[in-house]
């Protein structure tokens, strides 16, 4: 069980989503694909061609989405908690939901942009659909591992 209030630890989850989706910007960046893949969500949310995408929008949707999947980490790893033994505790967050939230989460988002946002946008980015995705991959677990490890540490601060 969670030693936070429901309130709490929905503000620790957008903090840390928030913090991860930021610190994500420096990875993405640096990639070969830039920041392209935020575009192209952008672009397969709003049914847009990620050429026309303004660059608001994408950092917009890249934040956000950051922020509600954190908070999904946060509902799973809550529902988790009731059922499942903690294992080990994180600075007051159960190991084991904590993990497979992280987990989850990370999964969910590569599996939406693959499966959803990517082929939605398709157009000006077809020719760039695997180096696209595979850098999504490893976005998704840099975001995922920063949210695994950012939780405890803004727990420490409640």
């Amino acid at each position: 069980m969670l030693s936070l209030s429901l309130g709490q630890w929905g503000v620790i989850c957008v903090l840390s989503g928030v913090f991860a989706a930021v610190l994500l910007n420096i990875p993405m960046y640096v990639q070969p694909e830039g920041y392209l893949p935020a575009y192209v969500a952008a672009g397969g949310l709003t049914a847009v061609d990620p050429a026309d995408v303004s660059t608001p929008l994408a950092v917009a949707v890249h934040h956000a989405t950051g922020t509600a999947v954190a908070l999904l980490y946060g509902a799973l790893v809550y529902a988790l908690a009731a059922i499942l033994p903690a294992g080990l505790s994180l600075a007051g967050v159960p190991a084991i939901p904590h993990l497979l939230g992280a987990v989850g989460v990370t999964l969910f988002i590569y599996y939406f942009f693959e499966r959803v946002a990517m082929p939605r946008a398709g157009g000006s980015v077809g020719g760039q659909r695997n180096d696209i995705v595979q850098q999504w991959a490893l976005s998704s677990f840099i975001y995922g591992t920063t949210l695994a490890l950012a939780v405890p540490v803004f727990v420490t601060q409640f």
